[in-house]
């Protein structure tokens, strides 16, 4: 008897269960608004960025029913994305449906749904953000003509750097150039100095400068923001006193000696907001032998690795035209092997106009900075007419190709150069 009645309850209430599930699976799902305009993703799609997020989509007046997975939906407008509606119960009041989104944004712009669900139908709106620029980058100048440098703002995007030449003579003022340095900040670049101990490597660490390299130091600190301080470019030439004094060449420990020497003078003065830059020229001077490497002061004294090289065309007897690529390609490739992690930046560069195309050179220069050698992040033109005419304002077609190359998005106007410089 009682086996019998635990039975009979037992087949009654799966038959309840049964007759319950199979009502609650049989109610259409109904909403009576669906907000379209309230919509949360995350994260935020990125254009060319494989995605995988959530969108959450308001709804209001569910009438408690089940609803199961949804079919694909494929994005409009901005397209590459698809959405799927994730199974769920209605909530009576107010809530949200949950959609499963995937894909890869094939531009920034606006990605477009069209959802019906529960007897209404909205359209959805999903921003696809620009991705962005992880090789950005910089410009700089340098012209001594007395030229303003606001003059240098008037090309599309302003430059983030001034250079100028700070020469040192055994007799003379060897004052750091406080006022250059206000001035760049006040246009908004760093300031880029670079200093010529004109007198030699031997003579500077005599101590008969000791006094005016803490000078210089306290100078540079009292500015209070970042400098960047080249100190004796060009040391595999021939042509300066650090690399050939009197007809005699110096040997590569001197020069290595002599900048350890000052650049720990100048952070005794508290100079320690310079940042300091390596310079070689693009290529070793004739009667200069002595290897890159054997010039290197240490990882600990080199915060930047500059180079200085240019296109003489054919404006010299010696000289030929030579691309972007052939000035540069070779140190270059030289730098990012064996100081991988140290930035890399053109201290100092130009193109001749003879001999050649310089409005070809100046577009290719751009095209080959952003393939080639994508690691430099930021040239510093050298605009003035010296041994050649340099400047990238000779002509208004060269100025145009100059303008086209800023153009680009990935080169923005930033005196830390991206964080680099703080």
């Amino acid at each position: 008897m009682v086996k019998t009645f635990i039975s009979l309850l037992l087949s009654f209430s799966l038959c309840f269960c049964s007759k319950n599930n199979n009502a609650a699976t049989s109610i259409d799902p109904l909403v009576s608004l669906l907000s379209g305009a309230q919509i949360q993703v995350s994260p935020k799609p990125v254009n060319g960025t494989l995605f995988e997020g959530s969108m959450y989509l308001s709804y209001s007046g569910g009438n408690g029913a089940a609803y199961q997975i949804g079919d694909t939906l494929f994005s409009t407008g901005v397209t590459g994305l698809k959405a799927v509606l994730k199974e769920g119960i209605l909530k009576d009041g107010l809530g949200y449906l949950v959609y499963e989104l995937s894909g890869t944004p094939v531009s920034a712009g606006v990605a477009g749904f069209t959802i019906a669900f529960g007897g209404q139908t909205t359209a959805i709106a999903i921003e696809v953000a620009e991705a962005p620029v992880t090789n950005n980058f910089f410009w700089g100048f340098f012209d001594d003509s007395g030229t303003p440098m606001s003059f240098y703002n008037g090309f599309g995007k302003n430059p983030s750097m001034a250079m100028m030449f700070n020469g040192w003579e055994a007799e003379g003022s060897k004052s750091f150039p406080v006022q250059f340095c206000q001035n760049a900040f006040a246009g908004g670049y760093v300031p880029h100095v670079t200093w010529e101990p004109k007198m030699g490597m031997t003579e500077l660490m005599s101590g008969k400068y000791d006094e005016d390299i803490k000078q210089y130091g306290q100078s540079i600190a009292s500015l209070g923001k970042p400098i960047v301080l080249r100190f004796a470019h060009e040391f595999n030439g021939d042509w300066y006193p650090w690399s050939i004094l009197n007809d005699q060449l110096v040997p590569a420990a001197t020069y290595v000696q002599a900048f350890r020497y000052v650049h720990g003078k100048i952070r005794e003065a508290g100079g320690t907001n310079a940042y300091w830059v390596w310079a070689p020229n693009n290529e070793n001077g004739a009667k200069n032998p002595q290897t890159l490497e054997a010039y290197y002061p240490g990882d600990a004294y080199v915060d930047l690795i500059g180079m200085d090289g240019y296109n003489f065309g054919t404006s010299q007897a010696w000289s030929k035209w030579q691309s972007f690529s052939e000035v540069f390609g070779g140190l270059y490739d030289w730098i990012i092997q064996t100081h991988p992690n140290k930035p890399v930046f053109i201290s100092e560069m130009g193109t001749s106009s003879t001999g050649g195309d310089k409005n070809a050179w100046i577009t290719d220069m751009f095209a080959q900075l952003e393939t080639r050698f994508s690691k430099i992040k930021s040239i510093v033109w050298f605009n003035i007419n010296k041994e050649t005419d340099w400047r990238f304002t000779e002509t208004q077609g060269s100025i145009d190709a100059f303008k086209a190359g800023l153009n680009n998005a990935r080169v923005l106007s930033d005196p830390t150069f991206g964080g680099i410089i703080r």
